[in-house]
């Protein structure tokens, strides 16, 4: 049962606020990362940009982590669920087209 004064339920309704702008910033700088490819030359250089890379997606999957963990929490306090299953397949399809760009050709 939460309240209004319920700081869960604040950090969660907080979250629902200001992760989705974070999500679509994370998913931008790992864009512009992976985009960078392509002027890279040596093994070296390389190795380190995909392990970029990685660390990129690691952020951007617990941001969607934590969307999904405040997303949870709002429909189980009867919450706006607007948008969920959407937002859930973009979600999906994002870390869909991450994974293919990680894969070596």
């Amino acid at each position: 049962m939460a309240s209004k004064t319920d700081p869960l339920a604040a950090l969660r309704a907080r979250l629902l606020t200001e992760l989705p702008d974070d999500i679509a910033q994370a998913r931008d700088a790992y864009h512009r990362l992976a985009g960078e490819a392509a002027g890279i030359m040596d093994a070296k250089e390389f190795s380190t940009h995909q392990g970029a890379c990685k660390a990129a997606l690691g952020h951007l999957e617990s941001l969607i982590k934590l969307l999904r963990w405040a997303c949870d929490g709002a429909e189980q306090a009867g919450g706006d669920e607007s948008g969920d299953t959407e937002s859930g397949s973009a979600v999906e399809n994002l870390i869909a087209e991450a994974r293919r760009t990680l894969r070596p050709s």
